[in-house]
């Protein structure tokens, strides 16, 4: 709809000024901070509260669809609506808003640009999906969440989550640039709608989000559209772009460009440095923490009661799984889905050959286990552990330690030549 680079030559018809004014007043009122975090939480409480008699606040959960993200992005539709309705009755005789729609593109590269780069480098230098935790290897697969399927999925792969990561870097970098603005639109779109319908498809809370981000991709599309249909649809020649500047002095243009530069090299710099300190601190490249691994049971002492397995078992220990970041997961016979698990954080004094299971919300243990090495893969471990119910039962176990190396997911690797599929 909108052609010309970020002018639309001649007089505007009143479809494309409307189009435009609906959309102008959309990014703002959704994509500026200072109206996000100062307007949107008393709006939306007071739209919960007249409209539904329902209590509606801003909260941090680490999903983008709450309850509140819904009610943000419905209520900025129908405010942008209805201000483009008031706008064009009162404007309605202006030819064009060549201007307002070069601030509104300019604004709108570098912020999309920003969130391709900010979800790019978590994928590049692999954050988002660390390789599958060793508790998440041992659920039944139709017993995972979409979502969890998906993270596992993503995580297994390095070369495909690197890959997914630099189409989002390079989509993000084109729009540094107006030259190479309709490049990086059409790459953002791509790479933004495999996202939406990923999100879509496995229910992965960051839906809204990522369709805006996805639309901000159209949106440069659409700004060349005459263009990309004449060359890629009706094989005519095509006009080359006038090569624009914000200022009609040529060393304030200068001067802008040297600042963008210096920033540029900034941003990167300070995006590369801080995942890279994240993924050794916490990611994939964090070392193992001592007794890392999965301890299945062999034998189950709990009271000097020895204890069969049973799949009906809601006592009876079968995993004790040690993971980064110094989480530790129990699973008990019956457990089959991740909520079924229970959550520690531990301590491990190697000199003392102690483990400490600890609740994330308190420090008092759980559990204290003594552990000894048998032998290459078996441990013995004794000690107390309080159950659901808070008593305090002497438990001793005998284990078989394995990791992630002794899955099929993680050990079979990369094959150019297969003879037979190997689909297991």
């Amino acid at each position: 709809m909108f052609t010309n680079h970020t002018s639309i030559s001649g007089r505007w018809s009143l479809l494309q000024k409307f189009v435009f004014q609906f959309f102008f007043v959309y990014t703002i009122i959704y994509f500026l901070p200072l109206v996000t975090s100062m307007v949107w939480p008393k709006l939306i409480a007071w739209a919960g509260l007249y409209f539904y008699n329902e209590e509606v606040a801003e909260h941090v959960s680490g999903s983008g669809d709450t309850l509140f993200d819904m009610y943000h992005f419905i209520i900025a539709l129908i405010l942008a609506l209805g201000i483009a309705i008031f706008w064009i009755i009162l404007d309605r005789k202006r030819r064009s808003y060549n201007t307002l729609l070069y601030w509104q593109a300019t604004f709108l590269r570098y912020y999309l640009c920003y969130y391709l780069l900010v979800y790019g480098l978590v994928k590049v230098i692999k954050l988002q999906f660390s390789h599958p935790m060793l508790s998440m290897l041992l659920l039944p697969l139709g017993n995972k969440s979409p979502m969890g399927l998906a993270w596992t999925f993503m995580g297994a792969s390095d070369t495909y989550t690197i890959f997914s990561g630099v189409c989002e870097v390079l989509a993000g970098c084109f729009l540094l640039y107006r030259k190479t603005r309709t490049l990086g639109g059409i790459m953002a779109f791509g790479v933004m709608l495999n996202v939406f319908l990923m999100n879509m498809s496995y229910d992965i809370p960051v839906k809204i989000f990522s369709f805006n981000l996805m639309v901000l991709g159209l949106f440069f599309v659409l700004l060349d559209s005459k263009r990309l249909i004449n060359v890629f649809i009706l094989n005519k020649p095509s006009e080359s772009l006038p090569n624009q500047h914000p200022f009609k002095k040529k060393w304030a243009n200068i001067s802008i460009q040297v600042l963008k530069g210096i920033l540029i090299i900034l941003v990167f710099t300070s995006m590369i440095s801080d995942n890279l300190e994240r993924q050794k601190n916490y990611g994939d490249a964090s070392p193992k923490p001592a007794m890392y691994g999965i301890y299945e049971m062999n034998d189950f002492v709990m009271n000097n009661d020895t204890l069969a397995p049973s799949v009906l078992d809601s006592v009876r220990w079968r995993y004790l799984v040690l993971e980064k970041g110094n989480g530790a997961k129990i699973f008990h016979m019956n457990s089959k889905s991740y909520l079924d698990l229970e959550h520690y954080t531990t301590e491990v004094d190697t000199n003392a050959h102690e483990i400490t299971l600890l609740k994330y919300k308190d420090s008092i243990p759980r559990a204290i286990l003594n552990y000894e090495k048998l032998d290459s893969t078996h441990y013995a471990f004794e000690g107390f552990y309080r159950n659901k119910q808070d008593i305090k039962d002497s438990i001793k176990l005998k284990t078989t330690r394995t990791d992630e190396s002794d899955f099929l997911l993680m050990n079979r690797g990369f094959h150019w030549v297969n003879e037979y599929p190997y689909n297991r």
